[in-house]
């Protein structure tokens, strides 16, 4: 049996992109009978993902019993934890990790992995930035948008539990060449030209377009003619130098027909 839940969405913007999708609420996991997803629409964009971070909030009295999963909208599924301390270690016990609760952000930076953190004392049993089972670095360079599932499973009877939040946070880059890669890193690492030091790699310029039509025609030829000589506020120098002259006429001339 599996229940489904709606995620809501927070998003913020800098340099690179994050958004946080994430709701509250104490719907139960099915003991030992199915699994509970939550899932979440992801809105359109061109953007590839540079890093997934999943935060977890779950009230179990044994976390030994429980999986996580994580999939993208794509089909791509990743581990974030399969029954810690199962098949059994002997320190742990023979039925896994035994302990309360789950508050963790997996992220595949943290030093410590889920699966083989168990606290014997502390509440909660995992607690902190933990390493995922799985390494989340597979949605990198993936188009985030679509419905993405968290599904959270109890696979023994006897102890029940309840998620209180699942928070799921990517960061996104621009892409403009498709490449799966993010701009800036091909830029950096020579595969792509960035002449005007604007951070967008030149194959996904039209060099020439004055109007962004993203067309270099006449038009284009006349805006720069009109604008011959000029130094401030020029929407006619298309190399950034605060000149409008003969490199923005060449400019126009090599970039002549449709852009990219």
């Amino acid at each position: 049996m599996r229940r489904l839940a709606m995620l809501a969405i927070l998003a913020c913007s800098g340099p690179l992109h994050a958004e946080t999708h994430c709701a509250t609420g104490s719907p139960a996991i099915p003991d030992g009978s199915g699994s509970v997803v939550w899932t979440v629409e992801a809105p359109p964009t061109e953007r590839i993902i540079t890093q997934v971070l999943l935060l977890t909030r779950i009230d179990h009295p044994w976390v030994g019993d429980l999986s996580v999963r994580l999939t993208a909208p794509d089909g791509t599924s990743v581990r974030l934890l399969d029954r810690p301390g199962m098949p059994s270690s002997d320190w742990i016990g023979p039925w896994g990790c035994g302990g309360d609760d789950i508050v963790c952000l997996f992220d595949d930076l943290a030093g410590a992995a889920a699966e083989s953190t168990c606290s014997l004392d502390a509440v909660p049993v995992l607690d902190g930035n933990l390493r995922p089972l799985e390494s989340l670095s597979v949605f990198n360079g993936t188009i985030p948008s679509g419905v993405w599932s968290i599904e959270v499973t109890d696979h023994s009877f006897i102890d029940a539990g309840t998620i209180d939040q699942l928070c799921l946070t990517y960061t996104t880059a621009p892409d403009c060449n498709g490449n799966g890669i993010p701009d800036t890193a091909d830029i950096d690492a020579g595969d792509s030209n960035d002449a005007d030091g604007n951070g967008v790699p030149d194959e996904c310029q039209c060099s020439g377009d004055t109007n962004g039509d993203l067309v270099v025609n006449v038009a284009d030829l006349l805006r720069v003619l009109e604008e011959w000589g000029c130094t401030q506020d020029c929407t006619a120098d298309l190399n950034g130098d605060s000149n409008v002259d003969v490199t923005d006429l060449l400019a126009v001339i090599g970039g002549w027909g449709a852009c990219r």
